[in-house]
């Protein structure tokens, strides 16, 4: 061992069941990217990484052993019995310890173990997960949010300057994470969605401060550190290195929640709890606010999934698996500042070989959704492999109009439920038959579901260049040069006629530039 001891003495030493006393029977490890984490069966100890970001400095010992007594001080308010206190590690030249032999070097936070399966990350995976639990945590947050009180000093961290600081943080790393973990228009739209609700809502922000809705909260309220067993909630692990980052609006608090909820596809619980805390904190409509928050709470999970990713000392599994995490975050983000947080249906349709499945997929790449596909279904339905294709003396069948009415109530169905669980879905299917988008649409009213309806054109030239293609690439279509006649190939009804949110783009360019110059810029504007 070298003379000062590296982050990896550290580890090995935490990770050595005698390092404790008593010595435990098992211990695992765990990282982030900026702490090490030791789980035995009764306690965890917490040691801070030397390290320095834009967002916080441990960069000394001293550093880090205050923002250890912070992190017990302000963890009481939420958990007042799991942290046990604070530890310091000594390095006598030759071995580490926790007994008083030579200096001291680093410090843990000892901590109770919380049973793994009580945890609300956990909770949430099962089938039977029970919405009174949500109650429960409703409470709890309500509790809490009614008796944190606001100063001065606590509200200063809301204006709009430091809101701008905040949001130029998070989105400083854009351009070395573009291509790695979120894509070129991601970046873009995210950022300038972000920059644009801030100067469109000064006043309206500044108005939170006079309301009091600054208070110093937990900043990184998400399921793993919520924790519910025999109706008792303990929330833990707030943020301490920062009073920038806790001190804020509540609403910006329940957002991350809100925001890892919908990331773990928990739609239901996100707007259940929502409804719950808003009806007593809120008189107005705060809907923009929290979405805005949002998206801000995403891009900081995806930064911090980004930091991990490119740590040397992870191992391809975990740095892979942060790169996946990452992208799914910026998704979210991508998402919210497009579409918002409203329960969306995004249909894209129009005749064959137009290119609406391309879109649609892109669309869902860009956005984490699921694509619903009306080709899909139609071989699905009749037990069909979905690339082969039949005679069409058998084909015809699968058009019949009494096949087609199942395929379109089907995808309605499937999307509606999709949106159940997910908050959004885009569907891919021509719609040449006018009742059915006019039904989709009264479906989607009384549901409460906004309907984005994107038609796509070709040129005939287009068309045929991709009906050709299809003779030697297999594809889920069964369209081919042969089936071409106009009609076909065409929608011949005015869509705006039936739907209140229209787009109709030419897709005779690269899909990028067509997703950002027609659709993201018309849904944004």
């Amino acid at each position: 061992m070298s003379s000062a001891p590296s982050v990896v003495d550290l580890i090995t030493f935490l990770s050595d069941k005698t390092s404790y006393d008593p010595p435990t029977d098992k211990v695992s490890i765990l990282q982030t990217h900026i702490s090490v984490v030791s789980l035995m069966s009764q306690f965890v100890y917490k040691l801070k990484k030397s390290v320095l970001f834009d967002f916080l400095d441990f960069s000394t010992l001293e550093k880090r052993l205050f923002y250890c007594q912070e992190e017990v001080r302000l963890n009481q308010r939420l958990s007042p019995d799991l942290y046990l206190g604070i530890l310091p590690i000594y390095w006598d030249g030759k071995k580490l310890s926790f007994q008083a032999e030579g200096e001291v070097v680093e410090y843990v936070i000892k901590m109770r173990r919380l049973s793994d399966e009580h945890l609300l990350i956990n909770r949430l995976k099962l089938p039977d997960f029970p919405m009174s639990q949500m109650d429960l945590l409703a409470n709890r947050l309500l509790t809490f949010y009614q008796n944190t009180p606001t100063s001065p000093e606590i509200s200063a961290y809301a204006s709009i300057e430091s809101i701008k600081t905040t949001m130029l943080e998070i989105t400083s790393d854009f351009p070395d994470s573009t291509g790695q973990t979120l894509s070129p228009l991601a970046a873009r739209w995210i950022k300038t969605a972000l920059f644009q609700f801030i100067e469109s809502n000064k006043s309206l922000l500044e108005a939170r401060i006079q309301l009091g809705k600054i208070i110093e909260g937990h900043g990184d309220l998400r399921s793993e550190h919520v924790h519910i067993e025999h109706n008792m909630v303990t929330v833990y692990d707030c943020i301490e290195f920062s009073q920038r980052l806790r001190c804020l609006d509540w609403l910006n608090d329940l957002a991350f929640l809100l925001m890892d909820l919908e990331y773990r596809h928990c739609y239901p619980q996100a707007v259940y709890l929502q409804h719950k805390l808003l009806a007593v904190l809120e008189k107005d409509d705060v809907s923009w606010l929290l979405n805005f928050y949002k998206i801000y709470r995403a891009c900081v999970r995806g930064k911090v999934d980004t930091i991990k990713f490119r740590e040397p000392e992870v191992s391809p599994e975990v740095r892979l698996e942060s790169q996946q995490k990452a992208a799914r975050y910026f998704q979210l983000a991508f998402r919210y500042a497009v579409l918002g947080s409203v329960p969306t249906m995004i249909v894209c349709m129009g005749g064959g070989a137009t290119g609406k499945s391309t879109l649609a997929t892109a669309l869902a790449n860009e956005f984490g959704l699921s694509v619903l596909s009306s080709d899909v279904l139609r071989k699905q339905r009749a037990g069909i492999d979905l690339y082969k294709r039949l005679p069409d003396a058998e084909r015809v069948h699968l058009y019949e109009p009494q096949v087609t009415d199942g395929v379109y109530q089907e995808l309605a169905d499937k999307g509606l439920a999709e949106i159940d669980k997910f908050g959004a879905v885009i569907l891919d299917a021509t719609y040449r038959n006018k009742e059915y988008l006019k039904q989709l649409q009264e479906i989607c009213q009384q549901k409460g579901v906004r309907l984005v309806v994107i038609q796509t054109m070709a040129t005939e030239k287009t068309i045929r260049e991709r009906l050709k293609k299809r003779e030697a690439e297999p594809t889920i279509s069964d369209l081919r040069n042969s089936d071409y006649v106009s009609t076909r190939f065409v929608i011949e009804y005015s869509i705006e006629d039936y739907v209140e949110f229209f787009i109709k783009v030419d897709t005779d360019r690269a899909i990028d530039t067509l997703i950002n110059d027609a659709v993201i810029s018309r849904l944004m504007g």
